[in-house]
């Protein structure tokens, strides 16, 4: 099932880990969890024929409306933050401890057919804090024609 017009919002948390210094190996048994995904530096990266100069290591939550009763954005974000939070708070110190070894980044990526609102819990921030690194929002909408069919 999807939104109203059959479009399936999707939003996805994840956190990434890069680093010259340390392999996916040794980030994995530093902090405790095997990723969700993993590179090795002069791996290649999907199709644009680059490679990757950093290791990497991401752990990541999805929700998608489709498998949520066609829930809009707006109602799956808070899902996969908390989601996203009962993953990544038991080991969010010790990888913060990683310092200058490695580069940390979490991301919340949302494709929806309408712009949500997005609210962020104390202990969803307090998250944030304590991996340090940055955090980004990415968000992209169905473009809707004024007939109101879909763009292709």
């Amino acid at each position: 099932m999807s939104t109203s017009n059959g479009f399936d919002d999707r939003v996805t948390i994840y956190l990434a880990i890069e680093s010259v210094e340390l392999t996916p190996s040794e980030l994995t048994a530093r902090l405790g969890v095997c990723p969700d995904r993993e590179w090795l530096i002069g791996g290649v990266r999907g199709k644009t024929g680059k490679h990757w100069d950093r290791n990497g290591w991401v752990v990541e939550t999805t929700i998608r409306s489709e498998d949520s009763g066609g829930r809009s954005a707006s109602e799956l974000i808070p899902i996969a933050m908390e989601k996203f939070e009962s993953k990544v708070e038991p080991f969010a110190k010790t990888a913060s401890s990683l310092g200058n070894l490695a580069q940390r980044y979490a991301v919340l990526a949302i494709l929806a057919e309408d712009v949500p609102g997005i609210e962020f819990s104390h202990s969803f921030l307090q998250l944030l804090t304590d991996l340090g690194g940055t955090f980004q929002i990415d968000l992209s909408t169905q473009p809707i024609s004024p007939a109101g069919a879909e763009i292709q």
